[in-house]
């Protein structure tokens, strides 16, 4: 009986233990994913991907613009994804506060080439799936530098440049390894 007794203490610390031993490396896990994330980028963001789609006439998916309502019908095959972004930043122009988009360096020979074929046409950015955003195209864009206004308070606007950048960095990281 003794002996039953301390093979049931002997299991039971045994259990305890591994208990123990899973929670630790739950937590070390979970602390070296936290770590990584803000090595990486360096700041806090939500993840925010972003797609460029064009105006087309052919078939495709309409699309609304949240506040002024306009219904657009977009290409379903993306121009620039989340993968051609490099930076993204706040800027002033005539008409206000926008994004501003820095492109890598192919990204910005194919929106060269779009805009070049496309004048007259809009460009409509989509964020995590909902339209926020639309540019006309006027002329073909060289620098690979892309503004775009967004259907958002512009109180609003800080924070999704910082969800788009900080999603942007870490794309890239991972590509560039």
């Amino acid at each position: 009986m003794a002996r039953e007794l301390m093979q049931q203490r002997a299991k039971v610390k045994k259990i305890q233990r591994m208990r123990v031993s899973t929670l630790a490396l739950l937590i070390s896990v979970c602390l070296a994913l936290v770590s990584c994330n803000t090595t990486k980028v360096g700041f806090d963001y939500e993840t925010a991907v972003a797609r460029f789609v064009l105006e087309t006439s052919d078939s495709g998916s309409v699309v609304t613009l949240p506040v002024s309502g306009v219904r657009i019908r977009v290409s379903s095959r993306a121009v620039l994804t989340e993968f051609d972004i490099t930076n993204v930043s706040l800027a002033e122009q005539e008409l206000g506060q926008c994004l501003q988009f820095t492109l890598t360096h192919q990204a910005s020979r194919i929106l060269y080439q779009e805009n070049a074929t496309n004048q007259g046409a809009r460009m409509v950015m989509i964020v995590n799936g909902e339209p926020l955003g639309v540019q006309r195209i006027e002329r073909p864009i060289s620098d690979g530098i892309l503004h775009m206004f967004v259907e958002i308070p512009d109180s609003d606007l800080p924070e999704l440049a910082r969800n788009l950048k900080g999603t942007s960095i870490e794309i890239q990281s991972k590509i560039h390894g």
